[in-house]
């Protein structure tokens, strides 16, 4: 087996316990959407950026395009796919983006989380879940993937739950997860919280998960006639999660009961919201389909992400091509 684990620092970014209780194992395609310009909104529906920006004493004036550490960018190969990872601490301090991948003759397993709920907390518990579900996955004999994704869902939503501080204290931190199952060209993915899931084929680019905010609801409730499209995007708690990894009871798991047929030249996209906001899905479409090195291409969406101006958060991507 080929594994791979690393784990940078980022920001508190606290966000409200769930009151969904409808558990989700086999979600429908998102539905496409036009492109924004904008960093902030590259998508919809999408969540208002309402915590994109750091506090005073944890911005930086321009990303660290410069200062990224050695092993910001790292690649695996197995006999049916090629993985490759990037990722920048952006215009934070500290880096809570977490990504592991392991790979060997029968499957690949990749998984990226993005932390939440202080330095240190969201570090921890990122990195926990992103280590702890690619070893299950890689660990299991089982042929029930779908039940054996959710199972280490809610084996680390509890593990996060009982993270301590060095007084004993309760960190309440959390993080998002997606994870990217295939064996024999068959793909299974499952996800908990914001961060993406896409699949690019033949230049066309579908993203596979929806996100588990308050805003999905919102725009359901637009559609339904409850709700003005106004009042839908400038509430206060749009951005707000509904699912998470740390959350006191976890009842809202996506993921695809049956598998997804894949093809050669097929590339999977895992994503931190820092990378969505500020690339649209037309425009990372367009860069998936230049022929290069993937690690190459990993490294070129993150920086391409970072010339938006603004503030930046950590922003990460996982690729996987599947091989002919």
């Amino acid at each position: 087996m080929i594994p791979f684990w690393k784990n940078l620092f980022k920001k508190d970014s606290p966000r409200p316990d769930s009151t969904q209780q409808v558990p989700d194992m086999d979600l429908p395609l998102a539905p496409p959407a036009e492109p924004d310009a904008d960093c902030t909104m590259a998508r919809e529906p999408a969540p208002v950026f309402s915590d994109g920006l750091d506090d005073a004493t944890q911005t930086l004036a321009v990303p660290f395009m410069d200062q990224e550490p050695d092993n910001a960018g790292q690649s695996i190969e197995t006999q049916q796919t090629q993985v490759a990872s990037y990722t920048s601490v952006g215009t934070r301090r500290n880096q809570q983006d977490s990504v592991c991948f392991d790979g060997s003759d029968d499957r690949t397993v990749c998984v990226l989380c993005d932390g939440m709920g202080g330095l240190e907390g969201g570090e921890l518990a990122s990195a926990l879940a992103a280590q702890g579900v690619t070893q299950h996955l890689m660990d299991t004999a089982s042929e029930d993937i779908p039940t054996e994704m959710g199972r280490a869902a809610l084996r680390v939503n509890g593990e996060v739950r009982q993270l301590r501080d060095g007084q004993g204290r309760p960190m309440e931190a959390g993080t998002t997860l997606t994870v990217v199952y295939i064996r024999d060209r068959q793909l299974y993915w499952s996800n908990v919280g914001d961060s993406h899931i896409y699949l690019w084929r033949a230049g066309e680019l579908q993203q596979l998960n929806l996100d588990h905010n308050l805003g999905v609801r919102l725009d359901q409730m637009v559609q339904e006639g409850t709700l003005s499209p106004a009042e839908a995007q400038c509430h206060p708690q749009r951005a707000a999660l509904t699912s998470y990894l740390g959350i006191p009871e976890l009842s809202l798991i996506g993921g695809n009961r049956n598998p997804m047929e894949l093809q050669p030249g097929d590339i999977l996209v895992q994503c931190s919201d820092g990378l969505y906001r500020c690339l649209s899905d037309r425009r990372l479409a367009e860069m998936l389909g230049q022929e290069q090195d993937l690690l190459t291409l990993a490294k070129k969406l993150v920086d391409t992400a970072l010339l938006v101006p603004g503030s930046h958060d950590n922003t990460t991507v996982v690729l996987t091509r599947i091989k002919g």
